[in-house]
Formats: C-alpha cells, structure tokens, sequence
C-alpha cells in the first residue's frame, strides 16, 4: 500500500497545517501555460514536492494562456462525501467561456475568454489543500485544452523505444500496477497524461498530476504516441484490437471532467476520433506481471 507520509515527506502527516508563505508558479501543460499567482504557501518545500519537474517561477517575459489568483476561506464548500465516497467536484456554466468550479474546500471560476480565473482555498491542512488546488487546476485546464485540439486523459503513460503507450481504464483497472510492472522503462505518470491532438502525430505529454507515482521517477517531456491500451486485470494475458467505433467510446470514457464541465460531445468526439484514427486501440488482459510487455512488443506494430 502506498505510504501517504512517502509522499508528504516534509510534514508528519496529512492532517498536518500548512506553513504559511506567499509564493506564485507557471506550470506549462503541453500547449498551455497555466499561472498560479498569491498561493497561501511557501514556495520551499510544497512546490517542489509536487509540480516538479514542471513548475517554474514566473517569467516576466512570457504571457500565461490562463492565469489564476488565490485567497483564502475559511468553511466547507461543498459537504463532505460519506466515508469512503468520493470527491465532489461541482463544475456549473455561466455563459460562453466562463465556469464556477467548486469543491470541498475551493470555490472558484475561470473566464477562458478573457484567460483569467480566481480559487479560494479554505483549508490549510496538508492533504485537503494540495487536493483542493489541484482538483481546481485538473478542471481548468481540461477547458482550456480542448479549445487547443487537446485533453487530459485518465492513463498512465509508459515509454519503449521513445514512443509511449497509453494505458488506461477505470480506478483499480491496474494503471499504477502496470506502470511498476512496466520498469525500467520510463513513465510519464501512473494516473494522468496530456494528450495533443493537433498536429500530424498525437502526442503524449508528462503533466505533473499524478497517483502513486514516486516523485524522483517524474519527468517532463512529450513523445508519439504508439498505442492506446485499456487495461483489464486477468488470470492470463491478451491483447485484442479495438474496433474504431468501440475505441472512440473506450477512450472517450476516459477523459475526465467532460460531462461536469459541459463540453459538446461532438468536440470531443472529434478529439478522440483524431487520436483513434492515428494509432492502434487494444483491450489489454493483464496479471500481475510484467509478461503483457511480450505481447505488446509482439502484436503493436
């Protein structure tokens, strides 16, 4: 089981509060470049810990596709899930490009038209902040990406031979286990990659949200994409190619957010159709071993 406290490092445990600071990042995600500005954190040792490699201090000389301000709250936003249920994420329209964007402990808004938007974050432990800003940023940029022929996909993404693979499904489909499993090839994430359709060759880009992922594995970088795989856990291995209709809806069901944040379905449709008629979709039958790499190297042209 992962150890929560592995990847908070710095603080003795979720619950704990947040030291105080101000700091302000821009986090480049694949063809946009998203700012964070008035963060209720010091920069050391939180940004580091979690957005890097990806996060770079402010440049001056460079203008950000969507730039985001924080404040401070105090309070619930949203009521708590039961125990076990899951996080809310309320994503409500309030014309053309504006949305409100509201959780547990955040409430906030983008306007994609004017490339501006505002979070406030109402609790400083360690483990509500860090999902609570994050959700947001998830939401935000989704928008943003599918107005530039891009998306944020539910997968992980694993590198051979500088091409990478998607491998994706719903939670438990066995995505951080097939990355482990996938060793010592590179990974750009265990729970979610960038995924650009707008040139010739789809690409798949690192973004610097992730599950279980160790943070020193992290890397930032795109590649072409080589195949999509929707991961089944099996007593056995197996590899079938999906037809095209059936990808398109496979992967389609992978994109997060699209319904909550009401994106026309056809746009994105349009989006994985592009994805889906460049490369090979499969339904992969997994165990918990690293033997699906035979089948792929094997049957993946």
């Amino acid at each position: 089981m992962h150890d929560l406290r592995q990847s908070v490092g710095f603080l003795d445990g979720p619950n704990e509060p947040l030291p105080r600071g101000r700091c302000a990042m821009d986090l480049p995600l694949g063809p946009i470049l998203v700012r964070v500005e008035q963060m209720p954190i010091a920069w050391e040792p939180f940004v580091p810990q979690h957005y890097a490699p990806f996060a770079r201090p402010v440049a001056a000389d460079r203008t950000a596709d969507l730039t985001i301000r924080c404040h401070e709250g105090r309070g619930i936003v949203v009521a708590l899930p039961p125990p076990g249920g899951s996080t809310v994420i309320d994503v409500e329209p309030q014309g053309p490009a504006r949305f409100t964007i509201r959780s547990h402990w955040q409430d906030g808004w983008v306007d994609l038209a004017r490339g501006i938007g505002e979070v406030k974050l109402t609790e400083r432990r360690y483990l509500p902040f860090r999902m609570s800003l994050e959700n947001f940023l998830r939401v935000a940029s989704q928008l943003l990406l599918v107005e530039r022929q891009a998306f944020l996909m539910h997968s992980a993404g694993v590198l051979d031979n500088e091409r990478c693979y998607l491998m994706f499904g719903p939670s438990g489909a066995g995505k951080s286990t097939a990355t482990a499993n996938s060793a010592p090839r590179p990974a750009l994430s265990d729970d979610m990659v960038l995924v650009d359709v707008s040139g010739d060759v789809p690409l798949a880009h690192a973004v610097p949200f992730f599950g279980a992922y160790p943070p020193l594995q992290r890397q930032r970088g795109a590649w072409p994409i080589a195949a999509a795989l929707r991961l089944r856990q099996h007593q056995s291995e197996r590899l079938e190619r999906l037809s095209p209709a059936r990808a398109v809806a496979t992967v389609s069901a992978s994109v997060p957010f699209v319904h909550e944040l009401g994106i026309p379905s056809e746009r994105l449709t349009r989006l994985v159709a592009r994805l889906c008629g460049a490369v090979p979709a499969y339904e992969l039958y997994l165990t918990k071993s690293a033997r699906f790499w035979e089948l792929i190297e094997t049957e993946c042209p």
